[in-house]
């Protein structure tokens, strides 16, 4: 029995240091997911539509939802087109309260966004990313939007 609960205390102590692993590769993993977002709407205030195609994988979905309509399907291009055509800091995009899970390679986004073009607010909503953990780092397999400019705070 004394043996019973040596090697119970001795596996519990691997446990623990597991779970310590574990939870320091999931904050680690948020961390570099936060970073890939970052980037994207970094790239997007500068018009740098290069930075942008090279965080996304290229059979990545883009869609949007707006109230009363149906689903509209996107398609990555016509996005990173139009930044392309941007001035530095003509479109602003800015995310907040932003939440994001990990596991394994797969990780989601959920962050409230608002959305000024030439300084003017345009749009607010709910941007959610689906992030796959690929050989070249973290990339956006999805993307799924939400416009509702009724609810965009006040200037």
């Amino acid at each position: 029995m004394k043996n019973f609960y040596k090697k119970l205390l001795i596996s519990l102590a691997f446990l623990g240091m597991s779970n310590a692993t574990q939870a320091e590769e999931i904050v680690s993993d948020a961390v570099a997911v936060r970073a890939v977002v970052d980037q994207i709407f970094d790239a997007m205030r500068s018009g740098d539509s290069a930075t942008i195609i090279a965080l996304i994988l290229p059979e990545a979905a883009l869609d949007r939802i707006s109230p009363n309509k149906p689903i509209e399907h996107g398609v990555v291009s016509d996005w990173t087109n139009w930044v392309a055509t941007l001035k530095p800091g003509q479109a602003d995009e800015q995310i907040f309260d932003v939440t994001i899970n990990v596991e394994g390679p797969l990780a989601t986004v959920w962050a409230p966004f608002t959305i000024a073009i030439d300084g003017v607010m345009k749009s607010c909503g709910i941007n959610h990313f689906t992030l796959v953990k690929t050989d070249g780092g973290w990339k956006v397999a999805y993307l799924i939007d939400t416009h509702t400019p009724e609810k965009c705070p006040m200037e």
